[in-house]
């Protein structure tokens, strides 16, 4: 019995080698990920969702205004706010004329709507291509723009980047935070390699605004309650139009205070947008973190027995060494090195977790 168990962490050792050089290689080998911008300056249209964001408008409006970029709009897009917000987007307004503001006030009909809000402030728009972000999330450069703007070309007219969470020091629970942010947008870009897109990425993506009119625009998302970036990009992404960038310039950073509670809400989130992916895209990544968690049983009832101890001790010193490889990395790319040495850690606590999550949705069937 102990034989085949052995064979079988032999085989997961392997079939995690081919995961990694086949899925992950293009992430944290290709360089054309993290090009600087080009010289183009296609017009865009910048549109900024607001609910409730008089905390963050001043600094972020401020932010805007030093954007390197010669043909840009904002299209601030007030979705009834009950705070400030309004007052401050007006006083901005007229004081730039590149600014319009668009404020949606409620009705019976769309409530507090968010798809009904950027519907408005859409056709608003001055420009074809259009650019998304919230007051909340603060590009890391001034050519933020500029960088989402140069991977539109005449096939690509989708545009997804990263979005980080403000880097707070001595606090595991935020870095548990970051790290499920990296990971959804890992396993978005992964699997665009080899078919469409997942996830959209709603403080920081980009798309034509002719893809948008194509498909009647958010009709088919009004009635969902949340993560409908997510169900519009995949409708309208595909593997040829859609672009991935991982430039530094193209990434900002959300401004937001963590607990180990909010952390494990976002991974609860996540794993309940995941199952709006399909069967088969459920399928991909849940098999491998089963594998994850089969290979760790396997390798501590070998131990136990201490069947073949030292080249058991051995796989588990080569899987966790190619995995720290490819990871540090990918990691490095997405600016987020410093979770390196706590990424064993995470990755069990996130496939157990994972698990629990999946179980208790697949049980209650709840839906988000």
């Amino acid at each position: 019995m102990l034989t085949i168990l052995f064979y079988i962490l032999i085989g997961i050792l392997l079939f995690h080698l081919l995961y990694y050089v086949v899925l992950y290689s293009n992430i944290a080998f290709n360089s054309s990920l993290k090009s600087k911008s080009n010289a183009q300056q296609l017009p865009v249209s910048v549109v900024v969702y607001i609910k409730d964001n008089e905390a963050e408008l001043p600094h972020f409006l401020e932010t805007m205004l030093l954007q390197d970029y010669g043909s840009y709009e904002l299209v601030l897009v007030n979705n009834a706010s009950e705070d400030e917000s309004l007052e401050i987007l007006e006083q901005f307004v007229a004081q730039h004329k590149s600014a319009k503001l668009v404020n949606v006030e409620n009705n019976e009909a769309f409530w507090g709507n968010k798809k009904y809000a950027l519907t408005l402030g859409i056709k608003r728009t001055s420009f074809d291509h259009l650019l998304f972000t919230e007051p909340q999330a603060l590009p890391h450069s001034p050519h933020w723009i500029s960088s989402m703007t140069a991977q539109f070309s005449t096939k690509k007219q989708v545009v997804i980047a990263h979005t980080t969470l403000e880097k707070k020091k001595k606090s595991l629970s935020n870095k548990y935070a970051r790290f499920q942010m990296f990971l959804k947008t890992l396993h978005n870009f992964v699997w665009l390699e080899l078919g469409k897109p997942l996830y959209g990425n709603s403080l920081n993506q980009a798309y034509n605004k002719t893809l948008f009119y194509k498909v009647n625009g958010f009709i088919k998302q009004m009635k969902i309650s949340q993560g409908e970036e997510q169900e519009f990009i995949r409708q309208i992404g595909t593997k040829s139009n859609t672009a991935i960038t991982l430039a530094p310039e193209s990434m900002n950073t959300l401004y937001q205070e963590v607990s180990w509670n909010t952390a494990f809400q976002l991974q609860k989130k996540n794993d309940l947008l995941w199952k709006r992916t399909g069967f088969f895209n459920q399928l991909k990544l849940r098999f491998f973190h089963f594998s994850v968690l089969t290979f760790y049983v396997l390798l501590t009832l070998l131990l136990i027995n201490l069947y073949q101890w030292e080249i058991v001790l051995g796989v588990f010193v080569f899987r966790y060494l190619i995995t720290i490889f490819y990871f540090a990395k990918m990691l490095k790319n997405f600016n987020e090195k410093d979770l390196v040495w706590v990424f064993p850690f995470f990755e069990f606590t996130h496939i157990l977790t994972g698990h629990y999550f999946a179980f208790k949705h697949f049980i209650t069937r709840k839906k988000i």
